[in-house]
């Protein structure tokens, strides 16, 4: 039982809204008989579960405020 807390307690805010929206499709696919709510909650279920959202991390940056700017980019003043 300790592990099963353990479990839930790691999950954040990301992994709550996709299970309750997972959970909104489910009900909403057992009202429509609409093949795309169950595919989305699966889909969205599964991410929350396993917790995979972006593969390999795609959705990831490595941004940083104290790096530089690539291009400096000057301000266009047009000539009179």
């Amino acid at each position: 039982m300790e592990q099963i807390k353990n479990y839930f307690k790691a999950w954040d805010a990301s992994r709550i809204i996709r299970i309750v929206i997972a959970g909104f499709l489910g009900v909403a696919y057992f009202y429509n008989r609409e093949s795309l709510f169950l595919f989305a909650g699966t889909v969205l279920a599964v991410q929350a579960i396993f917790n995979i959202s972006c593969p390999g991390g795609s959705c990831g940056t490595n941004y940083n405020r104290e790096d530089k700017p690539v291009m400096k980019i000057d301000k266009y003043e047009p000539k009179k």
